[in-house]
């Protein structure tokens, strides 16, 4: 019994250096693990660089400023493609002659000397948008140029009549409106980024909207042949 001992030890020290640790045939070159494969998820791991979706619709509205003053004007407007975009835009703004001063005093109330007419014009305008420089400027800054046309409504209202002041609100009742067709061109920009869903902008504007004929007075003997000109705006809106 105390000669089987140190046997059994011998043979098992023989067996365990005997066997090799991973069954490696002699000559053969050890295997690497092949990192040339690669493998792609199923779908994106991260959509437009992990923004939100660019919005194709939006919706805002427009400060308008011009030679006659103040203005507002809203619109909607879809994308139609990279660089293209479809809007709807009506602008409200009073139309004068510039030289208009209250002058002189009517009785009591100071009025503009001549004046005949308070004149308000409603441009309308269907039309398109086209960003420049797509592939050279960055999203924060997105130049644009556009063009319009539609009908613009004209009202007058009576400022003097029978030798007379008429007052501002009741003038109305006695308004004429006039269609005419015209037409714009512009060119501004949007800035910030687009995925935030905000839209700001500046755009100058030059309207063309020839009257016909003698045009329409708003002061007298000076009428306006062309409710058009220059108009800037700044817009403040939402993408949807």
């Amino acid at each position: 019994m105390q000669k089987i001992i140190p046997l059994l030890a011998v043979v098992t020290l023989l067996c365990a250096t005997m066997v090799p640790a991973h069954a490696q045939i002699a000559g053969e070159t050890p295997l690497e693990p092949d990192t040339t494969i690669v493998f792609a998820p199923a779908r994106p791991l991260l959509e437009n660089g992990g923004l939100d979706p660019i919005r194709d619709n939006a919706a805002g509205i427009d400060l308008l400023f011009s030679s006659s003053g103040w203005g507002l004007g809203g619109f909607i407007q879809r994308n139609l493609g990279r660089d293209l975009t479809g809007f709807v835009h009506l602008g409200i703004s009073g139309r004068r002659n510039t030289d208009e001063f209250e002058n002189v005093f009517l009785g009591a109330i100071p009025v503009v000397a001549n004046k005949v007419n308070r004149l308000f014009m409603f441009p309308t305008s269907i039309g398109v948008q086209y960003r420049l420089f797509t592939e050279s400027l960055q999203e924060n800054f997105r130049p644009f140029i556009s063009a319009g046309a539609g009908p613009t409504f004209i009202m007058a209202t009576p400022y003097i009549r029978d030798g007379e002041f008429v007052e501002f609100f009741s003038s109305f009742g006695s308004a004429t409106i006039h269609t005419r067709f015209g037409g714009h061109f512009g060119i501004g920009s949007f800035f910030g980024n687009p995925s935030s869903g905000s839209l700001i902008g500046v755009q100058m504007r030059y309207y063309h909207i020839p009257f016909g004929g003698d045009g329409l007075e708003s002061m007298r003997g000076n009428p306006i042949t062309n409710f058009g000109g220059i108009f800037l705006s700044l817009t403040v809106g939402g993408m949807y």
